[in-house]
């Protein structure tokens, strides 16, 4: 697979995710991916670990916080055989009337044409001021 086909697969990962297509989304992710959110450890969407039906799990999560959608924007790619890394920015009006802006850099690995490991490195603070309180 060469880079631009591994950076179509990401694209398409997130793509899904903002669009709440659960189904789609976890069709671009091995059967064993974790996603392990970097930090000390809570609960996601914050910090932690999630397997794959967790991470479909998340997607409803965050549809039920920003119902007209999480905008994700590419800021910055690095390829380098099966490791993706991208840079991006969030933008979402939550329910709770907070908007939801973080900036995030993700480690991606692919096995094959699907993703194995997402390390996703953010705010974590800003998360937990939208997300977890009131």
């Amino acid at each position: 697979m060469n880079s631009q086909e591994a950076k179509q697969i990401v694209i398409d990962f997130f793509q899904h995710f903002c669009a709440t297509n659960v189904d789609a989304a976890l069709e671009l992710l091995s059967e064993d991916v974790i996603w392990r959110v970097m930090g000390i450890e809570a609960k996601p969407p914050v910090t932690g670990s999630m397997d794959k039906a967790a991470v479909g799990q998340l997607i409803l999560t965050v549809k039920q916080a920003i119902p007209a959608g999480l905008q994700l924007t590419p800021t910055g790619w690095t390829i380098e055989g099966d490791r993706i890394a991208v840079e991006m920015e969030s933008y979402g009006k939550m329910t709770n009337q907070k908007i939801y802006n973080n900036h995030y850099h993700f480690l991606i690995k692919l096995s094959g044409d699907k993703i194995h490991e997402i390390k996703e490195y953010m705010d974590t603070y800003h998360c937990k001021l939208c997300f977890l309180q009131d």
